[in-house]
């Protein structure tokens, strides 16, 4: 996925609120932007560090710009979490995903059941499949781990997914790792223990657990490489 307009370089100052962040632009303006990630952000908020802002020209919006990337160790990761879904959607649609090449329909924040709600849905010939993505930031030690922080959303996720595993759906819980250094994917294992203790209830009642890694660019991220997941 490509962004839709050239992104605009700075320093960042300091990111409060949670959703707010100052940055100094390359030409020394000093400006308020949207940060799109509620999460503490583990190591990828640290001041002076270089980002890469998107502008809209909405002139509803109380913030012209949106957070996209920061650079770290030289490589630019993607901190944006609405990306996770759309690129994921994508690469699905351009055929990245061997397993996923045989369906009718593409949904994307689709509902089902009464008013629940799946991040994607494909309708196949001889099979529904059911995913949720998740954006994926945090490394440690090149793992790249999930959640950075306790995160209700996701425990509720792999519940709906275990659910509809044992309806005997195809259900898949895909990370989507937004940085180029890390070589495995495993949940975090001090951070969200029943989020642990969900992950591995899932993978036993039948969901699919991928992890791929994404080419994260100034000029856009695209769907990578999988990348080996390890239960801790």
């Amino acid at each position: 996925m490509r962004y839709s307009t050239k992104l605009i370089g700075g320093r960042l100052v300091r990111r409060y609120r949670r959703f707010l962040i100052d940055v100094q632009l390359d030409s020394g303006t000093v400006v308020t932007a949207h940060c799109p990630n509620s999460g503490t952000m583990v190591g990828c908020s640290e001041p002076g560090s270089c980002v890469l802002l998107s502008e809209s020209n909405d002139p509803h919006r109380r913030n012209a710009y949106t957070w996209e990337l920061i650079q770290m160790n030289g490589a630019w990761v993607g901190i944006n979490v609405a990306m996770a879904r759309k690129v994921v959607a994508e690469g699905i649609q351009a055929k990245l995903i061997p397993s996923l090449q045989h369906f009718n329909e593409l949904l994307v924040d689709a509902e089902y059941g009464r008013g629940n709600k799946i991040d994607i849905m494909m309708h196949g010939t001889e099979q529904n499949v059911f995913m949720n993505v998740y954006h994926v930031a945090w490394t440690e030690n090149s793992i790249a781990r999930f959640p950075e922080t306790p995160n209700a959303r996701a425990r509720k996720g792999l519940k709906e997914l275990t659910e509809i595993a044992v309806q005997g759906h195809r259900a898949i819980a895909l990370y989507f790792v937004q940085r180029a250094d890390c070589d495995t994917f495993s949940p975090s294992p001090t951070l969200d223990p029943e989020f642990k203790k969900l992950f591995h209830a899932a993978t036993k009642q039948g969901v699919e657990i991928m992890a791929y890694r994404g080419n994260v660019t100034p000029e856009g991220i695209t769907l990578g490489a999988p990348i080996p997941c390890v239960a801790d």
